[in-house]
């Protein structure tokens, strides 16, 4: 008979699955796992297949070694069943052949007894945190497909983007299980596939409006380089490098067309207000820091309170957005755009220096200035000597930017 831990009215607590035909063991993760989460148990596989199809269940323990239907069945038959719903394995009969037939089959990891008491609890927070971040993700998705006018299938929104295989190759593996034996390195390779699609995407976007092609990766290379020189903790300039790259996401909410009047509307105040928003709303799903869409909806802000959408000035406007800002302004003004002519960087450094106080935050302007003049960063010359015969030092960065994206 199954049994329910917990309210039914107590929403905000993820609901678990337990899956072990003993009883012994199954009532201790019971006891472990029902103080922060809603606790189902059930005693084969059967009846666990049931709970699946009659509750919304957000992640599954499964012994392997149970009469009737095996774990290893029961494993897979959810995998293809329940796509989105963890899977722990915690078993006495453990094998490597096992454990790695269950990572291939997408299980987020495997546990054997005796279980120790804090083991259990961690990795199944950190199945939850990961069912969580692959939600964030498909909703982030729908959110695109919305703005287009699409309906909410996230296939529908890629469609609309692009025809792109690297794009549609990077989903599915920013949606795949690692295979790792370790834990930890399995999370660190999901957060770095899921990057790497949200990197592709950004690029697939700026490919609607071709003169835009590269822009994101710029900007991301230029803000790292003067974080760096601001000396930023590390945890900072991931959130930069992560905004760097949305920084435009919203602009799959401005008309896309070759005509000087579109590209007039989509270059307009309004327009920065509105994709500024429009991204900063598509990223919350993602589960980053609330940094990651603040950084992303100020990043017009101005200095000087002139700048949209909420007309910050100084200091309240986000460290994160005023590097961007300078950060974006250098890379608009020494590229090609079909209302302004393209500057080279030196007559862009100069036509910065202008905006110091007004657009732009004049202490992280110089820092800037200083990596374009010297072609350093603070850890030593901008790339290694790759480019020290530039006869123009500002053109290390143009020569840089160019070499990252292959240009060279």
């Amino acid at each position: 008979m199954a049994r329910l831990e917990g309210s039914d009215l107590d929403r905000e607590k993820s609901t678990l699955l337990i899956v072990d035909d003993e009883k012994g063991p199954r009532e201790s993760l019971r006891m472990i796992l029902s103080p922060q989460h809603r606790v189902l148990t059930a005693v084969n596989g059967h009846e666990a297949l049931r709970l699946l199809r009659e509750n919304p269940i957000d992640a599954v323990t499964i012994d392997l070694n149970m009469p009737g239907m095996k774990g290893d069945q029961l494993m897979r038959t959810i995998r293809k069943e329940f796509p989105h719903t963890e899977v722990v394995i915690i078993t006495g009969y453990s094998s490597v052949e096992t454990a790695v037939d269950g990572l291939r089959h997408g299980i987020f990891d495997y546990l054997t007894k005796p279980f120790d008491v804090v083991e259990v609890s961690n990795t199944v927070c950190r199945a939850l945190a990961r069912r969580a971040s692959r939600r964030g993700l498909i909703e982030f998705l729908r959110g695109i497909g919305a703005v287009l006018g699409a309906e909410s299938d996230s296939e529908k929104a890629l469609g609309e983007l692009a025809k792109s295989p690297e794009l549609q190759q990077r989903l599915r593996a920013a949606l795949e299980t690692p295979i790792s034996e370790s834990p930890d390195e399995r999370e660190q390779l999901g957060e770095e596939r899921r990057n790497e699609f949200l990197e592709s995407l950004a690029d697939t976007i700026e490919a609607r409006e071709p003169h835009r092609s590269g822009h994101a990766r710029r900007v991301a290379f230029l803000a790292g380089l003067i974080a760096e020189r601001m000396a930023l903790p590390a945890v900072q300039r991931e959130r930069l490098r992560v905004a760097c790259f949305l920084h435009d996401i919203g602009r799959v909410a401005l008309p896309v067309s070759d005509s000087p009047d579109a590209e007039a509307v989509a270059s307009s105040t309004l327009a920065q207000a509105e994709h500024s928003l429009v991204g900063s709303r598509l990223v919350e799903p993602l589960g980053f820091s609330p940094l990651v869409a603040e950084a992303i909806r100020h990043h017009h802000e101005h200095w000087d309170g002139s700048g949209q959408p909420e007309g910050l000035r100084e200091d309240a406007i986000p460290l994160l957005s005023r590097i961007i800002t300078v950060a974006d302004t250098f890379d608009s003004l020494t590229h090609s755009h079909p209302q302004r002519n393209t500057l080279a960087p030196s007559e862009a450094i100069e036509r910065l220096r202008e905006c110091a106080g007004r657009e732009l935050d004049a202490e992280i302007l110089k820092e800037l200035i200083v990596i374009a003049e010297s072609g350093q960063s603070s850890s030593g010359p901008l790339l290694g000597l790759c480019f020290r015969h530039a006869d123009d030092p500002i053109d290390t960065i143009a020569s840089a930017t160019a070499f990252l994206e292959g240009e060279r």
